[in-house]
């Protein structure tokens, strides 16, 4: 089992803000306006291969954009890809579904939150115990909550510091992405873990250049390298972006 990169997270206080901004400075196109749903707002601007979400969440938001934490997909099921997280001593959400868009744009996904990558994760509750029982009743009441997933609770009070996810696509994310176009490609994604950079040692990445981790300084995504792109290099809050070579 492995881990591909999918997309990064940008937390913001004002999403579509942000995601306006990151759409005119970057050249990012929009692949999905802001959408607010229970008290969280997602959107998001697609950046070559990867997607670049802008999410407020949290009762007190952030005075600066900063980068919240990553999404991966796994190259196996996400039952077995929790399975095999939990073996190797990281502690996962039990997994939850979600849906976004309506009729023919009708989008669902299911999704886990990984702890133990990152400081002050996302407070939803973890474990490591071998997925049985609870892990299914957790997921079939998400399930019947529609289109808010159960961590949209946590959502509208403490968001913690980051955000570590796997997601499983339940419609075609490539055809939907397509549509938007790519905008310029990431070459280089720069992470602070502090501290926490043997952690991730044990985390079945995927081979991906594009990733950079950091013991030292700011924590979460710090820096973003395109490969081409706008003139000069600008800033996101406390997120960098540069164009590689210049």
């Amino acid at each position: 089992m492995r881990l591909a990169l999918d997309h990064l997270i940008i937390r913001a206080a004002d999403p579509a803000a942000t995601l306006a901004e990151l759409a005119e400075r970057g050249g990012f196109p929009v692949l999905a306006p802001v959408e607010e749903v229970a008290g969280l707002a997602s959107g998001i601007v697609r950046a070559g291969g990867l997607d670049i979400e802008v999410l407020g969440i949290g009762r007190e938001p952030p005075p600066r954009p900063y980068g919240y934490g990553a999404g991966f997909v796994s190259d196996a099921g996400l039952e077995e890809t929790v399975a095999a997280l939990r073996a190797l001593a990281f502690p996962t959400s039990p997994i939850t579904r979600a849906q976004a868009g309506a009729g023919d744009d009708r989008r669902t996904w299911r999704a886990v939150q990984v702890h133990g990558l990152l400081p002050d994760p996302f407070p939803v509750p973890a474990t490591t115990r071998r997925p049985g029982t609870l892990d299914r009743v957790a997921e079939a009441a998400t399930g019947a909550l529609g289109r808010v997933p159960a961590v949209a609770r946590a959502a509208t009070r403490h968001a913690g510091r980051s955000m570590i996810v796997v997601t499983e696509y339940g419609f075609d994310a490539g055809a939907w992405r397509a549509h938007a176009g790519t905008g310029p490609e990431v070459a280089g994604v720069h992470l602070g873990t502090a501290g926490h950079r043997a952690a991730w040692g044990r985390f079945p990445l995927a081979d991906d250049q594009r990733l950079h981790l950091h013991d030292g300084g700011a924590v979460g995504v710090t820096r973003i390298v395109l490969a081409e792109g706008p003139a000069e290099g600008f800033a996101i809050g406390d997120v960098a972006f540069e164009v590689a070579g210049r």
